[in-house]
């Protein structure tokens, strides 16, 4: 058997060698060119000045707490921020005054390679309007708590309390009323005593609901809601929805209805 060997001629080799040292050098070159572009284009990003305030606030189901006309004039009152290099805007400090508005749930700053600074702020979402002893509020769906607005009323349930505190116990029952129409629709007033027990008036009936410790309601609300509903639907098919003036769910398993 006879072996076949490749030789390379020494002027091939010759002749590779500097194509690939001319490939290196090319590449070296595009990088130190393309590092120059960039940073070019970095120092003329911080030389450019803030030319315009962009504001858009959510009108989420027409709610009006927040308008962007209202932020941009307390914005430009406060802050010199036009004409001003970029880098330079006190971002931080316009975030926390923002965020600090009534109604402002959360903001978003992004400033622009065309000088623009974009805002987006999002609207809190009342889910309940309180009225404690000595001043009235909403609650938002976090438990964050709104001063009312000359310019808009929230459609939401009423809420009784001797403070705050009391009243950031009702949560439970008022996340179920945002998420699920039917108790939305049924429960027309909420109230929680200085025990912390917890009643509701429903729209239907003159009827006074007793639901229990509101502390306990995390781990019972949905059960005592259950037989309430069922209650009620036994009721309409009698035809009779006045015959009980008190209702109460706060006995473990039990429903005890008193005329």
């Amino acid at each position: 058997m006879s072996k076949h060997t490749t030789t390379q001629r020494p002027d091939e080799d010759a002749t590779q060698r500097p194509r690939s040292r001319w490939k290196v050098w090319w590449t070296l070159l595009l990088i130190v060119a393309t590092g120059f572009v960039f940073t070019a284009a970095d120092r003329a990003a911080e030389t450019v000045p803030c030319r315009a305030l962009d504001i858009e606030v959510d009108q989420m189901e027409g709610m009006y707490f927040v308008d962007a006309p209202t932020l941009h004039t307390l914005i430009t009152s406060q802050y010199n921020l036009l004409d001003q290099a970029m880098p330079t805007l006190p971002l931080a400090e316009l975030h926390r005054t923002i965020t600090q508005q009534n109604g402002v749930a959360s903001c978003e700053i992004e400033p622009t390679l065309g000088g623009a600074l974009n805002i987006k702020v999002t609207q809190q979402r009342p889910i309940a309007r309180v009225w404690l002893p000595d001043s009235v509020l909403y609650l938002d769906e976090t438990g964050r708590t709104l001063a009312l607005s000359p310019r808009y009323t929230a459609d939401v349930p009423v809420l009784h309390a001797p403070d705050l505190s009391a009243a950031r116990a009702a949560m439970p029952l008022l996340k179920k009323m945002d998420r699920e129409a039917f108790w939305d629709h049924l429960i027309d007033q909420i109230e929680v005593d200085l025990n912390g027990d917890l009643t509701v008036r429903p729209r239907i009936g003159d009827m006074v609901v007793e639901l229990g410790p509101a502390a306990s309601l995390n781990a019972q609300l949905d059960t005592r809601l259950d037989r309430l509903r069922n209650f009620y639907s036994a009721l309409i098919t009698r035809g009779d929805l006045r015959q009980y003036r008190r209702v109460s769910l706060q006995y473990d398993g039990q429903l005890v209805a008193s005329k």
